[in-house]
């Protein structure tokens, strides 16, 4: 059996995508029984996952992702609300879940972090530049660790006068202003791959090639003179701050804006592109910017978590994602799965330096995020894992 052989996905990426929001991706809907057969990768480092969602918060769905996490080595994983206006999301990531997540967080303080966000709801309102400053004070008191802001924002949401409100319009200026003075990073998501303006992708085009939408151009510029204007506001860059496919120009960000950081999530498909020696060389220069993350979509309907059955698949399915993540990272194994539901792309081992493995993982994160790098979670972190050898388990 060939590597290559062994990795395949089934399934339409438009219907893997839909079914990863809401939680319901099933191992057998998209991975072939022969992939499901080899074991688990899992690894010995401390791993924070920077980079989740949930749609809703559920008392079940922390405890089920908890689960996955036991099985692939990963110790910690952040939630990242976000509001979906102007935008064919289901589920609610708006700031009206955020005493909901406070709740779960006080019952998980030591693998769960929260980032809240700015909810657009209100947006024509006269007050709402001033509302927004003063409920980052609100959630930072409910224990939020830093501040998700998602793509509409320069894409779709409008003011009062009808127009696109820009990421770097100067009304906006304060509420950035303000979460650098609370120390709360902002893991921002602007844009998209450049691809998307380019290509006629069956799955996007609805959603990118509109004729009043920003370029692409644009909204990077739009991003990038934010980076400029608050120097004293941490700003991570999602997807590898949408500039995947020229790394040359994210090396030219990260150079010029200190304050700027990206992390990993969903873009590994791109990496198929380059050279594994190309990705070690960026992620060796630049392993004090880089966070990892995965995108991962936590179940909150009930349809899976009453479900016996489906939630051992949906574990299973997640299980498997982490796994090839960290088995990208970690080895120079070939012929890896790309981890996306739908994906038919093989990807070769990057194998980065355990040093840089280190601070990618978590150190980097520790660094951004308050509160991890207190005594206690110190001393959790130091606490040595089951088995601190890089392994293969089967899973149960």
């Amino acid at each position: 059996m060939s590597d290559i052989t062994r990795r395949r996905f089934l399934g339409d990426s438009l219907l893997a995508a839909k079914a990863t929001w809401l939680g319901t991706a099933f191992l057998p809907e998209f991975v072939n029984a022969e992939e499901q057969s080899r074991p688990l990768y899992k690894s010995s480092y401390h791993v924070i996952d920077a980079h989740a969602h949930c749609g809703a918060p559920h008392e079940d769905s922390v405890p089920a992702q908890l689960d996955v996490m036991s099985r692939t080595g990963i110790d910690k994983f952040v939630v990242l609300l976000f509001d979906t206006a102007g935008w064919e999301y289901p589920g609610g990531w708006s700031e009206a879940n955020v005493v909901g997540w406070s709740k779960l967080l006080r019952k998980h303080p030591e693998q769960l972090i929260v980032f809240g966000t700015m909810g657009f709801d209100r947006v024509t309102e006269p007050a709402f530049f001033q509302d927004i400053v003063r409920k980052l004070d609100w959630q930072a008191g409910l224990g939020v660790q830093g501040i998700k802001m998602w793509k509409n924002l320069g894409m779709h949401v409008r003011d009062a006068s009808g127009e696109l409100l820009k990421i770097d319009d100067p009304r906006l200026d304060p509420y950035w202003a303000k979460c650098g003075e609370l120390g709360l990073p902002v893991l921002i998501h602007s844009a998209d791959p450049r691809r998307y303006w380019t290509e006629a992708l069956k799955d996007r085009k609805p959603r990118i090639h509109q004729p009043w939408m920003p370029s692409w151009e644009e909204l990077i510029r739009q991003r990038d003179a934010i980076l400029k204007r608050h120097p004293d506001t941490t700003f991570i860059g999602a997807h590898f701050g949408s500039m995947s496919s020229d790394l040359p120009r994210l090396a030219e960000t990260l150079d010029a804006y200190p304050n700027f950081h990206v992390d990993c999530a969903s873009r590994l498909r791109f990496m198929a592109a380059l050279s594994p020696e190309t990705v070690r060389e960026f992620f060796a220069k630049y392993q004090d910017r880089i966070l990892f993350g995965t995108d991962t979509f936590v179940p909150y309907v009930d349809r899976v978590l009453n479900s016996p059955e489906k939630l051992a698949q949906w574990k299973d399915l997640r299980s498997r994602q982490y796994a090839w993540y960290l088995e990208y990272f970690e080895t120079d194994h070939q012929g890896l799965a790309e981890p996306l539901p739908g994906s038919k792309l093989v990807l070769s081992g990057a194998k980065l330096p355990p040093d840089v493995l280190e601070k990618f993982y978590h150190a980097n994160a520790e660094k951004l995020i308050p509160g991890l790098n207190t005594v206690e979670a110190v001393e959790s972190r130091n606490r040595p894992k089951a088995n601190r050898d890089h392994e293969r388990t089967a899973v149960a």
